[in-house]
C-alpha cells in the first residue's frame, strides 16, 4: 500500500498497487488509499490514516533546547511515556518549528530528537543519538507557540514556551525540560510551573538528567538584610523546604552587577550541607563580600536601593541546573526583607517585622501607615475614586523627609506609574495617631458621590491616573536614598495588589461598596485580610 493510490495507469493496473482479499497487518501508521475494481470499474477513492501504537496518549515533548550557546544547535525531544511502542510515522510539527516523521517506532521510555542542524549537533554532543531528522525553521529565543499533532493531525501538544521563565534557559546553554513527562494536564506544558532548567549545560538529550539537582524550590532564598547599620554587614538566609539533607558545595551566590553577568561571585564552600527544613547564612564580612575566602570571586555587598540576589547551582566550578532568585525594593536600616506565605499558597518577598537569620521568619512589617479603604470603582461616577489611609503605630508621623526635603508619595504601580502623588513639602502633613486621611481623584465627583468630608479630615487630591478596575497595586512609599546618578529610591511602606477576581471579594468592583480591610494589623497584600463593605471614606 504505502499510499499507493491504486488506479489504472495507461490501461493497466498501477504496479504500485496492492491487490487484497483478506485482512492487512499494518507495523507502521499509514495513509492508506483504496479502491475496488468491479468489472472493469473502478469504485470511488476511499482512504483513512491507520495509527499503530497510541501515540496522542503517550508521545510527549520533553525537552527543547531553544536558545543555545552554541549557533545551530537547538534540538527538541519527545518521549514515549508508555507501556507499548508507538510509531510515528505522519506525526509531525505544524507550528514553530516544522517536521513529518516518517515511519519510526518508539519504544517504551526511549527519546527521541529532532535537531536543527543534525551535523552540527552531532559535533557538539556526539553520535549515537535517536535522531528523526532536521526541522524546517528555528524556535525563536523569545519564545513562542509550539503545536504537534499526530497522523489523522488531532493536537498532542499545543503550548507557548517563554524566555522570561528562566534566564539560565535563554542563551546560557541550558535547555528547558519539563518536570513531569507523564503529567495528565497538559496546561502544564504551557506553564513555566511545569518546566525547569536543564542540569547542566547543554541539556541532556536523550536522557532523564533530573536526578542530577534538587528539584526547583528545594532551597529557597529565604531572608536577606541589605541595608545594614547597627548590623554592620549585610547577609543572605537560605532555607531547605525539603525532609532531606541538600549539599549546596560549590553552588553560588550573587547580586545583579553587569560585571558578573553568570552570576557566579560567591562560590560556597564545598561540604557544605543544609539538614532537613532548616537554615543557613552567608555573611558579607564572613563570606560574599570577603576577599580571604577562597571562595569569594568578586566580592560584592547588596544595595539598599533594591536589586536581585541569585542562588545557582553548580559543581567543578560549573553551573548546574537548580536556580533561584529573589527580587527585593529599597529598604530602611537594618530591615530584612523575607519569604512570607499568603493565604493562597503564593509567596512575597516583604519587609519583615524582625530580623531572623538562622531560624523561622517573622510576621512581614506592617505600618506605621497602612492602607485600610479602596474605592476603586465607584457606583457613578468613575471619578469618585478615593483611597483611606491610618497612621496605626503609637504616634504622629510626618509623610515628609526632613533630612532630604522630599516627602512620601503614593503611586497605583511601581513598574508603570499611572498616579503619582507626593504629599505637600511646603507644610508637610502629619498624622496623628489612629488618624485617618483620604486620597481622592477629583474632590468635586467625590463630594458629589458620599458627600462633603467632616472639615477635619485632611483630603488630598491626586487628579492624574486612574485605579483600574480589573486589579491594581496602589502603594504607599516614603523616600530612600539616592543612586550615584541622583537617582531618588521610596522603600514601600505599604502595598495593596488588588484584583476584581476571586479570592478577592469581587462586589467592590461597581456596586457601589469599597474594598476594606479587616484588620489593620494584619498583612495587607493578602486577600484574606480584606472585606466588602459600604463605603465610609474616613469613618
Amino acid at each position: 500500500m504505502n499510499g499507493i493510490d491504486p488506479r489504472l495507469v495507461g490501461g493497466s493496473i498501477d504496479p504500485n498497487a496492492v491487490a487484497y482479499s483478506a485482512a492487512l497487518t499494518l507495523t507502521d501508521t499509514v495513509h492508506v488509499k483504496a479502491r475496488v475494481l468491479d468489472g472493469s470499474t473502478w469504485s470511488a477513492l476511499n482512504e483513512a490514516v491507520f495509527a499503530v501504537g497510541p501515540v496522542l496518549e503517550n508521545l510527549r515533548i520533553t525537552e527543547i533546547m531553544y536558545h543555545p550557546a552554541e549557533p545551530n544547535t537547538e534540538y527538541v525531544e519527545l518521549k514515549n511515556i508508555g507501556t507499548e511502542p508507538v510509531n510515528l510515522n505522519l506525526v509531525s510539527f505544524t507550528n514553530g518549528i516544522d517536521i513529518t516523521f516518517s515511519a519510526t517506532s518508539l519504544d517504551p521510555n526511549q527519546y527521541i530528537l529532532v535537531v536543527e542542524d543534525q551535523s552540527e549537533f552531532e559535533n557538539a554532543y556526539g553520535m549515537g543519538h535517536t535522531i528523526a531528522g532536521e526541522y524546517i525553521g528555528a524556535l525563536e529565543n523569545a519564545g513562542e507557540k509550539i503545536i504537534l499533532v499526530d497522523a489523522v493531525g488531532t493536537e498532542i501538544h499545543n503550548f507557548n514556551y517563554k524566555d522570561s521563565w528562566y534566564d539560565i534557559t535563554d542563551g546560557a546553554g541550558f535547555s528547558l525540560t519539563i518536570k513531569d513527562p507523564c503529567a495528565s494536564d497538559p496546561n502544564l506544558w504551557d506553564n513555566k510551573s511545569g518546566w525547569r532548567p536543564s542540569a547542566s549545560v547543554g541539556g541532556s538529550p536523550g536522557e532523564d538528567d533530573s536526578s542530577q539537582v534538587p528539584e526547583l524550590g528545594a532551597i529557597k532564598i529565604n531572608e536577606v538584610l541589605a541595608h545594614s547599620d547597627t548590623e554592620l554587614y549585610d547577609w543572605i538566609e537560605m532555607y531547605n523546604t525539603t525532609d532531606e539533607i541538600i549539599n549546596i558545595g560549590g553552588w553560588f551566590l550573587s547580586d545583579n552587577n553587569n560585571d558578573d553577568p553568570n552570576r557566579m561571585r560567591y562560590e560556597i564552600a564545598e561540604g557544605t550541607t543544609i539538614d532537613p527544613n532548616d537554615y543557613i547564612v552567608f555573611y558579607e564580612n564572613q563570606h560574599f563580600g570577603n576577599p580571604a575566602d577562597q571562595g569569594c570571586h568578586k566580592p560584592f555587598a547588596l544595595s539598599e536601593n533594591g536589586e536581585t540576589v541569585y542562588l545557582q547551582s553548580g559543581q567543578d566550578g560549573v553551573l548546574t541546573g537548580y536556580y533561584d532568585e529573589e527580587d527585593f525594593g529599597a529598604s530602611q536600616g537594618d530591615v530584612a526583607f523575607g519569604r512570607y506565605q499568603k493565604s493562597t499558597g503564593a509567596f512575597n518577598f516583604v519587609a519583615m517585622s524582625s530580623n531572623t537569620p538562622g531560624s523561622a521568619n517573622a510576621y512581614p512589617k506592617v505600618g506605621p501607615v497602612v492602607i485600610t479603604e479602596i474605592m476603586y470603582h465607584p457606583l457613578t461616577n468613575s471619578d469618585a475614586e478615593y483611597v483611606e489611609l491610618q497612621n496605626i503605630s503609637g504616634s504622629p508621623v510626618t509623610l515628609y523627609d526632613a533630612d532630604t526635603g522630599v516627602s512620601w508619595r503614593f503611586v497605583d504601580d511601581k513598574d508603570s506609574l499611572g498616579i503619582e502623588y507626593h504629599f505637600p513639602t511646603a507644610i508637610p502633613v502629619t498624622v496623628a495617631h489612629n488618624e485617618k486621611i483620604l486620597l481622592v481623584k477629583d474632590l468635586a465627583a467625590f463630594t458629589s458621590e458620599y458627600g462633603s468630608p467632616n472639615p477635619s479630615l485632611q483630603v488630598f487630591e491626586w487628579t492624574t491616573g486612574s485605579l483600574k478596575n480589573s486589579g491594581e497595586k496602589p502603594e504607599i512609599q516614603l523616600p530612600g536614598d539616592v543612586d550615584e546618578l541622583f537617582t531618588r529610591y521610596y522603600i514601600r511602606v505599604d502595598r495593596i495588589s488588588y484584583d476584581d477576581a476571586t479570592p478577592w471579594p469581587t462586589e467592590p468592583d461597581g456596586s457601589g461598596q469599597s474594598l476594606t480591610r479587616t484588620s489593620n494589623t494584619a498583612y495587607g497584600n493578602d486577600a484574606a485580610n480584606w472585606q466588602t463593605q459600604a463605603a465610609s471614606p474616613g469613618l
